[in-house]
């Protein structure tokens, strides 16, 4: 594999930092879906800041084929650096990125990846685009991926008052029969997160909707059951 100047950067500063038995215990608890180098999630947070402050960030359209790069590399701390540098131009993603950012989520996709970039990159470019939403996350709640319909249905989390409750009520109920356990998580996830905002209102949609599963609402009651309001 041939790979860029900048990459191999990356690569030389975190291959430093290797633990075999953290990458060990890290990759069994993702089912061995992706090698680790073994640096637990405080000290990426410290080594990212290191590197960035040593090595300057390329420029925006470098940084997106980079970012590709870094993703095609098999240890998954290269796929979290790689959201990372895409953070640093957060005042430059435009319209059109939309359609490199679903490429990202369908890339490598396990729920650490799909829900990282859910958070960090889909959660405020849909803020920053909101006429985007829409159209965008109704085509992933409807379609065949997995990955695209967990992002429709947890992308609202940190939104809060600002949650469009139609759009997370129509994605949940297109999906509410899914058996895929990342599918019901997300629902209940998503629920339980706009409870901490609205819990009445979540607890009139478990009443209402009958279609949910059991996992879907056992998780999204969980807040509200631990804060003693259901009575």
């Amino acid at each position: 594999m041939l790979l860029s100047d900048y990459v191999k950067k990356v690569k030389v500063f975190f291959e430093k930092h290797h633990n075999a038995e953290d990458a060990e215990a890290m990759s069994k608890y993702m089912k061995y879906n992706f090698p680790f180098l073994g640096i637990t999630a405080p000290r990426r947070k410290d080594l990212f800041k290191i590197f960035f402050n040593t090595f300057p960030i390329p420029a925006y359209d470098e940084t997106k084929i980079l970012v590709k790069e870094l993703f095609n590399l098999p240890e998954r701390e290269y796929h979290y650096f790689a959201v990372q540098m895409l953070l640093k131009h957060k005042r430059k993603w435009s319209p059109t990125d939309i359609v490199y950012f679903e490429s990202l989520i369908l890339t490598k996709s396990w729920w650490d990846s799909v829900d990282l970039i859910s958070s960090k990159i889909i959660s405020p470019f849909f803020l920053k685009y909101p006429n985007l939403a829409v159209a965008m996350t109704d085509s992933w709640s409807q379609s065949r991926n997995v990955w695209l319909k967990r992002v429709s249905i947890i992308y609202q989390l940190s939104y809060k008052k600002n949650t469009n409750t139609e759009i997370l009520t129509r994605h949940i109920l297109e999906n509410a029969a899914q058996n895929d356990f990342f599918i019901q998580k997300a629902i209940g996830w998503s629920l339980r997160e706009y409870s901490k905002t609205d819990y009445r209102w979540v607890l009139n949609f478990i009443i209402q909707n009958t279609s949910l599963k059991t996992l879907s609402k056992r998780e999204a009651i969980k807040w509200i059951d631990d804060k003693g309001l259901i009575t």
